[in-house]
């Protein structure tokens, strides 16, 4: 399957799905979403990919050319991008980075005014111009310039300090351990440490984009980073991906936490500070809800992508909210995940708590998950129908493929892919047999 621009924007393999003018066509296209809302000022940035300056320069170039106002951020965090546009008062960006997937991928990503990527109906309307003028004028009265901002992180990072218990955390003295990825993170991550007063060690440091491995981060890419902790006595460790929005953690014993977990830290963080409701996409574990019913707050969920957790977020005035892939995000800092959030509710916690990484995550309730997938074959409703009769008494919700929620708090979600002709399914319960089980039962229902 041909990649399509999603509310995750345009990722494809770079001279091939991928090309400068696949990069010109989408980027006139945001110009067209941009100027029917009268906007003018556009920022522009990237993760340390090595594709990234050339998409970049045509990017920057073709925005001028349109005849906008444009600040370079350069080599810039994806959730520091986000952050700036509503700082800055921009109307929009365009943010060059393939996240997580593998070295010979790049992308687009782009966000609106209101400091959102950009939801179902604006792709719509940016895809649906592709390719065309609609929307663009042939010149414009005024020349069009091109600022600097790659300093403008100190922005976003004195914004998040500005709402942690910094001298807590500086008290405890905390032995980190970071793996950056050979990119913004590289430049970036450092600076929140030397303000928290951690002390730290570094691999894959130098911003080259030449990942040292795997850029997603799963146990089997930060084996070296669990042997740094141990080397190091870290007291945790720290691993983000080439665009610094995802985080996972490595416990002080060298073991990889669970990305899930790692969001249900953050939102026990912020539920001790400040209580209200949660949103989660819909295939986030039940630790952070649990964690949010327990303070008694509501779990509201939406459906896969950022942008739609955001959307739920607003609506229903959420304290925190993320996606269990490692994906926190904290309104009151960014409207997007962003992995310095995470670093500093992580480390607020243990100071606040007085305890180690391990421990924290052992007090958390305990949740199994199972995931599995299966090529896509036959009708989708077909295939939802049978697993309603596969499970009669869960409860359904249809807003992302299929959610069955069974009595006992166990669930059941299979969900179409965007990009493969494939069906995820994903199951969750207390115990692992049970998980496992559930699992069983629905691809089953699917063969």
């Amino acid at each position: 399957m041909k990649p399509t621009l999603t509310v995750s924007g345009y990722r494809g393999i770079w001279g091939d799905t991928l090309t400068l003018d696949v990069a010109r066509e989408y980027t006139r296209a945001f110009g067209a979403y941009v100027t029917k809302r009268n906007g003018h000022t556009i920022l522009v940035g990237r993760d340390g990919r090595e594709s990234g300056p050339a998409i970049l320069e045509v990017v920057t170039s073709e925005l001028l050319a349109l005849g906008f106002d444009v600040v370079n951020l350069g080599m810039m965090p994806t959730p520091t991008v986000v952050f700036l546009v509503r700082e800055q008062k921009a109307d929009g960006a365009i943010i060059i980075t393939a996240s997580h997937n593998p070295i010979e991928y790049n992308g687009l990503k782009f966000v609106t005014a209101s400091g959102a990527f950009t939801n179902e109906a604006e792709v719509k309307e940016i895809e649906a111009s592709r390719g065309t003028r609609d929307g663009l004028p042939f010149e414009k009265e005024n020349f069009s310039v091109s600022r600097d901002g790659t300093n403008l992180f100190e922005l976003h990072l004195q914004k998040l300090l500005a709402n942690i218990d910094v001298p807590a955390i500086k008290n405890k003295n905390f032995k980190v351990a970071l793996d950056p990825i050979n990119s913004v993170g590289c430049t970036t991550t450092p600076k929140l440490l030397d303000a928290l007063g951690v002390t730290y060690t570094v691999i894959n440091g130098e911003p080259s984009g030449k990942f040292a491995h795997a850029p997603e981060p799963i146990a089997q890419n930060l084996t070296t980073l669990e042997t740094l902790v141990k080397i190091a006595h870290a007291d945790i460790g720290f691993a983000q991906d080439p665009d610094g929005d995802r985080l996972v953690l490595v416990d002080e014993t060298g073991t990889m936490i669970s990305e899930e977990l790692m969001l249900a830290l953050c939102v026990k963080a912020v539920l001790q500070k400040t209580r209200g409701d949660i949103a989660l996409n819909i295939v986030t574990s039940t630790t952070s809800e649990a964690i949010a019913q327990s303070y008694g707050g509501t779990t509201w969920r939406s459906k896969v992508g950022e942008a739609n957790v955001v959307e739920m977020m607003r609506a229903h005035n959420a304290v925190i909210g993320g996606e269990g892939s490692g994906g926190v995000i904290w309104p009151v800092v960014n409207m997007a995940r962003d992995s310095f959030v995470g670093i500093a509710l992580i480390l607020e916690l243990m100071a606040r708590l007085n305890k180690p990484i391990s421990t924290l995550v052992a007090e958390l309730p305990s949740f199994c998950m199972a995931k599995d997938k299966v090529a896509r074959t036959g009708d989708l409703a077909d295939i939802y129908a049978r697993l309603k009769n596969t499970f009669p008494e869960a409860k359904a919700l249809e807003i992302d493929g299929l959610r069955l929620d069974l009595p006992d708090g166990s669930w059941v979600n299979i969900r179409p892919s965007n990009t493969e002709p494939i069906i995820r399914i994903f199951a969750e319960s207390t115990t692992k047999e049970r998980a496992q089980n559930l699992l069983a039962e629905a691809k089953q229902a699917l063969a």
